[in-house]
């Protein structure tokens, strides 16, 4: 336990590309995206126009899904496109700004490329001979698809997205905190694509909609054929991001303890949980805790602790965060005895898992603490369900020479305030 602890603690975020691939651990057919925007290749078509007769497909099973600057969710796909052309000649293809120079193959006379196209930002793939543009080759949806991908980032301010008929839309958030410390309010900003639709002065996709407040914005937007559409984009800010969280929890608890002559009581406890978070950033706070349960005996367990965010994947739905801080115990066998206090330094971790089962705004999470010392035993392990009311599954035991006491229940959880 204390060589899994000790790993977790050194895990660091890796560096991420702006481009970045999601990439999970696969056991099998692995789909991302897909669960909330079902994605077919035979949804989309090639159009080509220019001087040169091209022959273009869709690589089969190429389909993947990539966030633009960390936020925007889009797939992408492999198309092959050749031509009959003459060897030594200056051809290129350039998309995203990037140039492709294409194979040739000496026996058939052909020039080959295979790229990453973007099915979702509406750029056209553009073929030059020399320095001019002579063919565009385009990937758009077919007349019948239509459908909106807005992102779970966008889940806590009620992101709604309308307009663009017979087109793909995905919209992805980032949030930040803006004011002074105890007066700070939010500010959103949502990043818009369109497989189909542009600006009027032709810009480049992704576009972003800044909200400072509760609104919406419209804009007129016009695809290659000339066709106007309207893009509405709503959401709802709160009026303030405080730092300071607090909730508290009710439950019974099954409370099994040793006294100092060795004998043992099992009791029903009702038990009251106190939890505060204090936001130091965007990765990092100060967290507390406070358990207390009461029967014959009594069991009163404390800690606070720096709370740092090691690592994000299963794309940025799951989190690993290091729990490192102090606790205290206070335990009472029953009124015959002195109450035993003592401060301990288990160090633990918390596993995070956003959205659960498709549920927006829930959160779904696995922590504990364990002891690095042979002084005592403690073990302290929690699983908790829900979004701002919860239900936890705890586990609590210690022990110290000849005493110990367990606790085992489950109580739910609610907000009881926010501060700052």
């Amino acid at each position: 336990m204390n060589i899994l602890l000790g790993f977790l603690l050194l895990v660091s975020l890796s560096a991420r590309a702006q481009r970045q691939k999601i990439d999970p651990i696969s056991f099998g057919s692995v789909r991302f995206g897909e669960d909330r925007m079902p994605i077919d290749l035979k949804d989309f078509e090639i159009k080509t126009s220019g001087k040169y007769g091209f022959e273009a497909r869709l690589v089969k099973d190429s389909l993947q899904w990539i966030r633009l600057n960390q936020v925007l969710l889009v797939p992408r796909a492999l198309i092959d496109v050749a031509f009959k052309g003459e060897a030594g000649n200056n051809y290129a293809w350039e998309y995203a700004e990037n140039k492709i120079i294409p194979m040739f193959d000496e026996a058939s006379g052909l020039y080959k490329a295979r790229i990453f196209i973007s099915l979702f930002e509406s750029l056209p793939l553009n073929f030059f001979e020399g320095d001019k543009v002579v063919n565009t080759v385009r990937v758009i949806p077919r007349a019948s698809s239509n459908s909106q991908l807005v992102d779970y980032s966008c889940a806590p301010y009620a992101v709604v997205i309308q307009g663009l008929r017979d087109d793909f839309v995905s919209a992805g958030c980032k949030a930040q905190r803006t004011g002074k410390f105890g007066d700070e309010h939010p500010y959103l900003e949502v990043f818009i694509t369109s497989a189909s639709y542009r600006l009027k002065d032709q810009s480049d996709p992704p576009y972003l909609v800044a909200f400072h407040e509760s609104g919406e914005a419209k804009v007129k937007l016009q695809n290659y054929e000339g066709k106007e559409e309207v893009l509405t984009v709503r959401a709802k800010l709160p009026s303030k991001l405080p730092r300071l969280r607090l909730a508290a929890g009710l439950g019974p608890y099954t409370l099994d303890t040793k006294g100092k002559s060795g004998d043992r009581r099992k009791q029903v406890a009702p038990t009251a949980m106190l939890y505060g978070n204090l936001a130091l950033n965007d990765t990092s706070s100060f967290r507390f805790f406070d358990s207390f349960s009461k029967n014959v005996s009594t069991f009163h367990n404390w800690g606070t602790y720096f709370a740092w965010e090691l690592a994000e994947f299963c794309d940025q739905r799951c989190l690993l965060t290091s729990l490192i801080g102090v606790q205290g115990v206070e335990f009472r066998f029953n009124s015959d005895e002195n109450t035993v206090s003592e401060m301990i330094f288990p160090q633990g971790f918390e596993f995070l898992y956003k959205h659960p089962f498709g549920k927006l705004n829930y959160k779904f999470s696995y922590g504990m603490f364990a002891s690095f010392s042979g002084l005592y035993d403690y073990q302290n392990i929690w699983l908790r369900y829900g979004k701002n009311y919860f239900w936890e599954l705890n586990y609590i035991g210690w022990q110290r020479t000849n005493r110990s006491a367990t606790m085992f229940g489950l109580s739910v959880g609610f907000p009881i305030g926010a501060f700052f």
